[in-house]
């Protein structure tokens, strides 16, 4: 089962941790998201959850990986029932990327909840 997390915990591997923090904030003003989930399920990381169960500490919410020309983006959301999930991780998608510009950017959008 997904668990919802509060913003607060943000990966980025060879990015700045900035930038992934300005991108969490660019998902969430996308209207029709309802939540930001960790960027990789704890069923997909038995160390990550291991680890965050011991530490406490808050798996990451977007996944920002790449040097400064390049980066790979993961996120998963949650949206609301007025507009169609497609739509809303389609706009995430390319506001995330918009806001990169002018570096090139693979992004990727799971939307994991639909619903209040």
């Amino acid at each position: 089962m997904t668990e919802h997390l509060e913003p607060g915990s943000i990966q980025s591997a060879g990015a700045s941790p900035a930038v992934a923090e300005e991108l969490l904030g660019v998902i969430q003003g996308v209207e029709g998201v309802s939540a930001v989930y960790p960027a990789q399920p704890l069923w997909q990381s038995i160390a990550g959850a291991a680890m965050a169960a011991v530490t406490g500490e808050i798996l990451p919410l977007v996944s920002v990986t790449g040097d400064g020309d390049a980066l790979a983006v993961k996120a998963r959301i949650g949206v609301g029932t007025l507009r169609p999930a497609p739509s809303v991780a389609r706009e995430v998608a390319g506001a995330v990327r918009t806001h990169l510009l002018p570096r090139d950017a693979a992004v990727e959008v799971y939307v994991v909840k639909v619903g209040p």
